[in-house]
Order: C-alpha cells, then sequence, then structure tokens
C-alpha cells in the first residue's frame, strides 16, 4: 500500500522546509529586497489573476483556457467539481453564457517554489444573471494552486466559496 502525495502536501512540506519565494499577504508588488527571480515571478502571478479577471468580466472562454493546466480541477460552490481543462472550460462556457461577472481579484498571499505554489485571494464584485441590475456586492475567497508549465503559470487546483461574516 503506497502513500498518495497530493498537491496539498507537496505545497505544506515546501513550506515546512522553507526557501519559498513568499510575499506577505496583501502585497506582491516588486521592491529592493526580492530577486529579479521573485519580481518575475510576482509579475507573472499578477498577470495570471489579472488575466483570469478580464476572462470572468469579458466572459472570454478561450482565455479561461489558456490560464488552466490540461489536467486542473476545479472545485466550488455551487459547481460541480470539474477535471481536466475541456470539462472546466465546458462548465465556464456555461456559466459565462448566463451570468454577468464585474469582479477584482485581490492577492492576500503567494508562495512558490520551483514550478508549484500557491495564491490566496479575495474577490469583490458582482455575479448576476445576463440583463439583471446588481442588488449588491459579494466576496469570494480563493486558493489557486498554480504549476509552471512551458515556462507559464497555469492554474492546476482552484477552490474557492462565499465569504461568510467580515472578510479580515
Amino acid at each position: 500500500m503506497g502513500v498518495k502525495i497530493t498537491a496539498a502536501t507537496i505545497l505544506l512540506l515546501l513550506a515546512v522546509a522553507g526557501g519559498c519565494a513568499s510575499i506577505p499577504q496583501g502585497s506582491v508588488t516588486t521592491g529592493a529586497n526580492k530577486t529579479q527571480e521573485e519580481q518575475n515571478m510576482n509579475k507573472e502571478i499578477h498577470t495570471l489573476l489579472q488575466n483570469y479577471q478580464r476572462a470572468l468580466n469579458e466572459g472570454k472562454v478561450d482565455l479561461v483556457r489558456s490560464l488552466y493546466a490540461d489536467d486542473a480541477v476545479f472545485i466550488g460552490q455551487p459547481f460541480p467539481t470539474a477535471t481536466g481543462v475541456d470539462d472546466i472550460v465546458a462548465l465556464y462556457a456555461k456559466f459565462l453564457s448566463q451570468l454577468d461577472f464585474n469582479v477584482k481579484f485581490e492577492i492576500l498571499e503567494v508562495e512558490l517554489d520551483g514550478n508549484l505554489g500557491f495564491i490566496r485571494t479575495q474577490s469583490v464584485g458582482t455575479i448576476v444573471p445576463k440583463g439583471q441590475t446588481p442588488k449588491g456586492t459579494e466576496r469570494n475567497r480563493e486558493v489557486f494552486i498554480v504549476k509552471k508549465i512551458d515556462g507559464a503559470w497555469k492554474f492546476y487546483r482552484y477552490i474557492f466559496n462565499p465569504e461568510v461574516g467580515d472578510s479580515k
């Protein structure tokens, strides 16, 4: 009977072992104390999240596809778990055809090491059925496990749920 090593286990081991490129809560900006590699990773992560935000807000299913790894997993309330980029894109195509998004992501925490890492975010905005007027904003909290594939960071695992109560 073998031991199954998951991405979460790997990330935990990386965090315990140290040496991760760690960006403190609320900050992924470049600074004088960061190495060039860390600055580049920060920029890549910012771009990944900005592209995801744009994909949702503009309903761009093809852009969604480009952001996920082929073997990615999507887990989010109230949607079914989707495994593999084709299932994930089909899920997005369905809900992006039915809903209007106006959301903004804030990066709260990033841990990257080698070709694997995670991003913890919160998003704020509106998600309403097409043609309806928003009646208020909503908040979600997200964890993206990212993997560097062919030189580009991709979403490898994505987990989110609604924020309950105070967000901080």
